[in-house]
């Protein structure tokens, strides 16, 4: 192991409790309840493909999609709160002192992953940062992993990616690096597919330190 690749929203941030929280609230205009679950399993992609999907699965019309983006955004930035996870910083410390790489991968956008890393002081601990913005493909395509190992320098099997979703893990695998699942967001059920499946950070720095 060389490096370690950090999903963001609910890996890094605590934030999909927010995210869902607007979807629901601009859905609900339209009529309809979705539950945690069915945003979580989308997590990954980039807000217009996530979006696209919503509208499909509950039969909007394909012409709502901008002003039902717009509305989930307004919420969203009505009532956002992001925290970071317990003990995440023990694990990028114990990165740092075993002189791994360490990279950010998210279907979010930059100026979101940077104010959040910003507020936490976590920015210094980030070699490369992967958004939307840089991919053509976001996950599951193992674009956004391979782009942030070959920025690393580090073969992709030297790679070992921490992920809370399943199209995370999928594109992780995809890849062909390790995957550590936590279960911020997703019961384990959701997570198969990953190497090992955690509950938490201590959890976390557990099964690094039997990889490493």
């Amino acid at each position: 192991m060389k490096a370690l690749l950090f999903d963001f929203d609910g890996v890094v941030v605590r934030s999909m409790e927010s995210h869902y929280e607007g979807w629901r609230r601009a859905l609900s205009e339209y009529g309809i309840d979705m539950s945690p679950e069915e945003l979580y399993v989308l997590e990954g992609q980039n807000l217009e493909t996530v979006a696209n999907q919503i509208v499909r699965k509950f039969n909007i019309p394909f012409e709502e999609t901008p002003r039902l983006i717009e509305k989930k955004q307004y919420y969203y930035d009505k009532i956002k709160k992001m925290e970071s996870y317990p003990y995440l910083i023990d694990v990028l410390r114990w990165a740092k002192e075993k002189e791994l790489k360490i990279a950010l991968v998210t279907g979010s956008t930059r100026e979101q992953v940077q104010q959040a890393l910003e507020s936490f002081g976590l920015e210094s601990y980030f070699d490369v940062i992967v958004t939307a913005d840089d991919v053509q493909f976001t996950k599951p395509s193992p674009e956004p992993y391979l782009t942030a190992a070959e920025r690393l320098q580090v073969d992709p099997e030297a790679c070992v990616v921490i992920e809370n979703a399943p199209l995370g893990i999928r594109s992780a695998r995809n890849a062909g690096m390790r995957c550590i699942a936590i279960t911020t967001t997703l019961p384990a059920p959701f997570l198969k597919e990953a190497d090992v499946v955690v509950n938490d950070f201590q959890e976390v720095l557990e099964a690094l330190k039997k990889l490493y």
